[in-house]
């Protein structure tokens, strides 16, 4: 009964969505926003054009720099030292709770020292 309600809505919000639009299908809204959203974007060249750098000038160790930035920002590292022991689905509950209260902890800290600093940069 509940998944029949769900449906229901989804449904409901999908012929609402598509209403709006004009389009005829979810097939169609996909390529309708798809068109719109993505127009912009070159294609890219080849399998391996979203994990390589470009080195310029011969500049091996400033392509490196950025490669590691690139992996270190999708915590690839992370993921890959993660995988290579399972882990517990309570343990992977507790770690995923902790990471998401160390990142709002740290985002409430950087508002306080800024409100901070733009208190002391009007003079009081």
């Amino acid at each position: 009964m509940v998944e029949d309600n769900w449906g229901a809505l989804a449904k409901a919000h999908v012929r609402g969505v598509l209403g709006k639009t004009g389009a005829t299908s979810v097939a169609a809204l996909w390529a309708e926003k798809s068109d719109r959203e993505m127009k912009h974007l070159p294609p890219p060249q080849n399998a391996y054009a979203g994990r390589s750098v470009e080195v310029r000038n011969g500049d091996i160790a400033h392509a490196l720099d950025v490669l590691q930035g690139t992996l270190a920002k999708n915590n690839v590292f992370a993921e890959l030292k993660r995988a290579a022991r399972h882990e517990k689905k309570g343990y992977k509950r507790r770690r995923l709770s902790s990471e998401r209260w160390r990142r709002r902890f740290a985002e409430e800290v950087r508002k306080k020292v800024q409100l901070v600093n733009e208190i002391r940069a009007r003079g009081a």
